[in-house]
């Protein structure tokens, strides 16, 4: 899988990128061309997750509980609208530049 890094906007190989730090949803990886770490928001991979599984429960509990249709449909529909705009917002970020060595 290719990206695109967002100092440099080289392509990046997941496979090939040997430079990382962190872990869960403040991991960051390293760009192999401009040494640029780059990461993603923490709030918003959290409300992607959240919509997510909100969304899964609240399926699961109106498949087996009868009469909940009324509160489960809204709240699966709000549940998977928030996935889908968190996850267009959420973008590789440049979280720190890459040092200047020519200085």
């Amino acid at each position: 899988m290719a990206i695109s890094c967002a100092h440099c906007h080289k392509p990046l190989s997941l496979s090939k990128v040997t430079g990382s730090r962190g872990k869960g949803f403040s991991s960051q990886i390293q760009c192999y061309h401009c040494k640029a770490w780059l990461g993603r928001h923490a709030k918003l991979t959290m409300l992607k997750v959240i919509g997510f599984y909100t969304a899964v429960i609240a399926a699961v509990v109106g498949y087996f509980i009868e009469g909940t249709s009324n509160i489960v449909t809204p709240t699966i529909l709000l549940s998977l609208i928030l996935m889908g705009v968190s996850h267009m917002m959420d973008h590789l970020l440049v979280m720190e530049l890459p040092v200047d060595e020519e200085s």
